[in-house]
């Protein structure tokens, strides 16, 4: 194609017969469905992260990518980041000794306000702009908002709304469409704890502290304490950004990533840029330049993190995120980051959000079978909502039916 193309629909896209591969960055609610549908329709994947809002859904994609043979990538860029990938080959190669305890800060949702945009306004012609399919999967029977929809709305002037400063769109901010931080920022920061584990999966999780937006529309989750704990005798604390109840050592002084730490006290903290450490205490590593804040990668010894790590992980052997997956599809391979390993990253996050939403209860979880240990768990949890024209499992039905199974 040597032309762009503007569509309303996406199914137009993957019945296009010229088109091998689609990327999908639509709101967070439509991303199974429409990777389940393009590896039906033969087309290749590249979905940003979370892909998934319930592990029906989650579960849904891994098995479609593989029984359709295609070709899948996700949005997880820090696997790429030499502090986070350098931080957890340090860990597997042994360097803290006994792994006890890893922490996940993850940032905050945003407080309880909203733009002052109308709750209800007119729904815009289809021509312009198809509000049904925008809710696709999610909950019908809401009234047209661009508080729901846009990222920037605007009044009948065409001048835009006041905004709170650092304020996401409406739809990363209400659980119709979302799963909140734990599924956004999580999808980036317990892949990279959980990568360091092998892609390990909890056997457990519960939430003791969360509190929710209250506003008109907004209500996701935005202060919170998430303990998940491994087969491998690992416990993680999630957490998000300047949360308090953590011990004297380990609370953060701004910044988000993920700290490992051995048995023995020995540390390593990764992240995109912020130290989360005192100055007195930190090491001196290549970000000296900004010693006082920006350090993407840190330990309490310099060896930790110096030279050549011992063992290496699956490490992408191109410049650029997006360039694996087109030489992937290319040479029919996976990328550094399968299918299966996004999978159990985003069922964590999964767990993660119904804990926040069973405050003190322990939800059990087989990360072998990929089940609730507990049966009412199995028929509570284990799907989202969604509206039977867009829900993924009659897409699956098809494909097991074209791949044989």
């Amino acid at each position: 194609m040597d032309h762009l193309k503007l569509e309303m629909d996406y199914r137009k896209v993957l019945d296009d017969p010229g088109i091998d591969g689609v990327m999908i960055c639509t709101q967070d609610h439509w991303h199974a469905r429409m990777v389940v549908e393009a590896c039906y329709k033969g087309k290749d994947v590249y979905v940003q992260k979370p892909m998934a809002l319930s592990v029906e859904e989650s579960e849904a994609i891994a098995e479609a990518v593989r029984k359709m043979k295609r070709v899948f990538h996700i949005g997880t860029q820090q696997r790429g980041q030499y502090s986070f990938r350098q931080g957890v080959e340090c860990v597997m190669s042994g360097r803290l000794g006994t792994l006890k305890r890893i922490d996940v800060e993850l940032p905050l949702n945003n407080p309880d306000r909203e733009w002052n945009v109308p709750s209800i306004e007119r729904t815009p012609d289809p021509k312009d702009f198809d509000f049904d399919l925008w809710l696709g999967p999610a909950r019908d029977g809401v009234p047209y908002s661009q508080l729901r929809t846009h990222w920037r709305p605007v009044d009948g002037n065409g001048k835009p709304y006041a905004r709170i400063p650092g304020q996401n769109v409406g739809w990363l901010q209400i659980q119709d469409y979302c799963t909140g931080n734990i599924g956004g920022w999580g999808s980036h920061h317990m892949d990279i704890a959980q990568w360091a584990m092998g892609n390990a999966g909890p056997i457990s999780v519960c939430c003791d502290k969360a509190n929710f937006l209250t506003g008109r529309m907004f209500n996701v989750h935005h202060e919170y304490h998430i303990l998940y704990k491994y087969a491998n005798g690992v416990d993680l604390h999630c957490t998000s950004r300047k949360y308090s109840g953590l011990p004297k050592g380990l609370r953060s002084n701004g910044g988000w990533g993920v700290r490992f730490m051995g048995a023995n006290g020995d540390w390593i903290w990764t992240s995109r840029g912020s130290a989360s450490v005192a100055a007195a205490d930190r090491v001196d590593t290549a970000y000296k330049a900004k010693a006082d804040f920006w350090r993407a990668l840190e330990a309490n010894k310099k060896e930790l993190i110096d030279g050549d790590p011992e063992k290496h992980a699956v490490r992408n052997p191109l410049k650029g995120h997006h360039r694996v997956w087109f030489v992937g599809m290319r040479e029919r391979k996976d990328t550094h980051i399968t299918v299966e390993e996004a999978n159990v990253s985003t069922i964590s996050c999964i767990l993660g959000y119904h804990a926040m939403n069973n405050i003190g209860r322990t939800i059990g979880w087989d990360p072998v079978k990929h089940v609730f240990t507990n049966p009412d768990d199995q028929k509570k949890l284990y799907s989202c909502f969604e509206r039977p024209q867009f829900a993924v499992a009659p897409i699956i039905k098809e494909i097991r039916k074209k791949a044989g199974a």
